[in-house]
């Protein structure tokens, strides 16, 4: 079994060398998207070397020597302006204040019908914006993009109970649907009160899997 193994191996290098040896033309794809004109890439004795111009064009990352420290740095110019996009947001986020507790009750059950994630973060107080970050990162949803492409919401409910002078409670209830006509009801119970003397969402209660 072993020797067979070997002969396989074998086989296989020989073969990766003898196809760069040959030079045949071969494609590039970058996240599924070809690269119509694949300069900078060389393959050679079955490795791809890829050129600095080539990196920076068609996967967006910088490289800088650190002659120094006799290092190289590769930076993602994508993520950086994602980061930097998204330090904008989070300061405009920290001053953004809903006129009503209505308001932010409205925003954050527009964000769930639209799966925009900006809307529900833009509602909620600091503690929770922190547990949606963290959810966001574990999930891997980057883009804020929050629910489901199916099924999706098609329309909510509000109803609002006031407690006392400061905090109200809204129960809010959602109407799922699916390409099949499959209908789905879904409830949330959300607490808007002050934080730093701004409208914020401190307290949600829900039935259904939606950051």
């Amino acid at each position: 079994m072993k020797r067979w193994i070997l002969i396989i191996t074998i086989f296989i290098i020989i073969f990766c060398s003898s196809f760069s040896s040959l030079n045949i033309p071969f494609k590039i794809f970058v996240e599924d998207k070809e690269i119509k004109v694949p300069d900078g890439y060389i393959m050679k004795d079955g490795k791809l070397y890829i050129s600095e111009d080539a990196l920076r064009r068609d996967f967006g990352f910088n490289i800088f020597y650190d002659r120094p420290e006799n290092r190289f740095r590769i930076y993602d110019i994508t993520k950086m302006m994602y980061n930097a996009r998204c330090q904008l947001f989070e300061d405009f986020a920290r001053i953004y204040t809903p006129n009503s507790p209505d308001e932010a009750a409205e925003l954050w059950a527009r964000g769930i019908k639209e799966r925009n994630g900006v809307f529900q973060y833009l509602a909620l107080s600091e503690s929770l914006r922190n547990e949606f970050k963290n959810l966001a990162e574990q999930t891997g949803s980057i883009t804020w993009i929050t629910g489901f492409s199916s099924p999706w919401v098609d329309s909510y409910k509000i109803v609002k109970e006031k407690t006392d002078e400061s905090t109200y409670v809204y129960k809010i209830i959602f109407t799922a649907i699916t390409s099949a006509s499959d209908k789905f009801t879904w409830h949330a119970v959300i607490t808007v009160g002050k934080e730093n003397s701004k409208w914020r969402i401190i307290k949600i209660d829900k039935d259904f899997d939606i950051m």
